[in-house]
């Protein structure tokens, strides 16, 4: 969950709480609880038995959805205030992505037209494990797991790919370069995509490892640990007592 997401749930947590709308309609779970769906159904009171909590489930993710109890009480100025954060929401959706990997905002729009253009069969086997692999990367905003930080692969082939994106080229819209084939789009995203080697992991805390070279995180391109240890020790003065956050939301390269 990003910053964003964060935001949202606990504005609305709090409006909710003023309005008097959760406390009453559910007891909260005890400390240390697994929060599984069926916890929640039974800790939810009667209202859960026609309320479908699985959204889907997928690799080893299993999307919930929650009722928002006092919703239709809150007024028009809080509920107006939401749907703003739910719109900010979406606008630091892409800095997030980008920020994860300099490669997901490709990827992702291109796994996006296929699922909105591609004409062929999508009851094949390969096309519902592609279907699974755009899940995975949508729910994790890029090509790295979530909480491992490794990349994960597709279960399907590089020829596949290639296959749906030329099928879906007629009508779909791929994020080309100018003057880029989508033959070269391709080349450039298949060993990004498959190649287990390329990108490995989002964040590589390793202490046998130069953790900026070996992250795939696009907060750094083209230097070392040493290097960006170095440039901000030139700029932090270590006399501050409310220093700023030297490198916040910044990308360094030479």
């Amino acid at each position: 969950m990003n910053f964003f997401s964060l935001s949202i749930l606990l504005v609305a947590s709090i409006l909710l709480q003023g309005c008097g709308g959760s406390a009453d309609n559910a007891s909260p779970p005890a400390a240390n609880t697994d929060l599984t769906a069926e916890s929640v159904i039974e800790t939810a009171g009667p209202v859960a038995d026609s309320f479908v909590f699985e959204a889907d489930r997928f690799a080893d993710i299993r999307i919930l959805r929650y009722q928002i109890p006092g919703f239709e009480e809150l007024t028009l100025q809080q509920k107006k205030l939401l749907y703003f954060l739910s719109q900010a929401g979406m606008s630091g959706r892409d800095i997030t992505w980008d920020q994860n990997f300099k490669h997901n905002l490709r990827i992702r729009r291109t796994l996006e037209e296929i699922v909105r253009h591609y004409p062929g069969d999508r009851t094949t086997a390969d096309f519902t494990s592609f279907l699974t692999y755009a899940k995975r990367v949508w729910f994790a905003n890029g090509i790295h797991h979530h909480y491992s930080s490794n990349k994960f692969l597709p279960e399907f082939s590089s020829d596949y790919l290639r296959q749906l994106v030329l099928e879906s080229a007629p009508t779909a819209t791929f994020p080309l370069d100018a003057g880029q084939s989508l033959e070269q789009l391709l080349s450039m995203l298949e060993p990004i995509i498959f190649d287990p080697t390329v990108a490995p992991k989002k964040v590589n805390t390793s202490a046998d490892v130069d953790m900026i070279t070996a992250s795939a995180v696009n907060f750094y391109e083209g230097v070392t640990e040493a290097e960006v240890i170095a440039y901000y020790d030139k700029m932090i003065d270590k006399n501050d007592t409310t220093p700023v956050s030297y490198g916040l939301n910044s990308k360094l390269f030479k």
